[in-house]
């Protein structure tokens, strides 16, 4: 498939619905990748709710955090 920039550097992927995200990599000689994004965890954002639990608030996920993850990331601070 061949795909033309336009004025305002944008390219028209026509397999790709609206709102989809991709990763690009880009390499040394020109190349770039382009993989597709899982919706729910787009840069590895996930939707929170807030919700009221006694006196505080707290952030609710719609799934269980990986614990290995959040060791990983924790390990980052000093």
């Amino acid at each position: 498939m061949i795909v033309v920039t336009d004025s305002k550097k944008r390219v028209t992927l026509r397999l790709a619905k609206p709102g989809d995200r991709f990763d690009v990599k880009v390499a040394g000689d020109g190349t770039f990748i382009l993989t597709k994004l899982d919706a729910s965890r787009v840069n590895g954002l996930v939707k929170v709710r807030i919700e009221k639990r006694g006196k505080y608030h707290v952030g609710v996920l719609d799934h269980p955090v990986n614990e290995k993850a959040l060791q990983d990331a924790l390990a980052e601070f000093p």
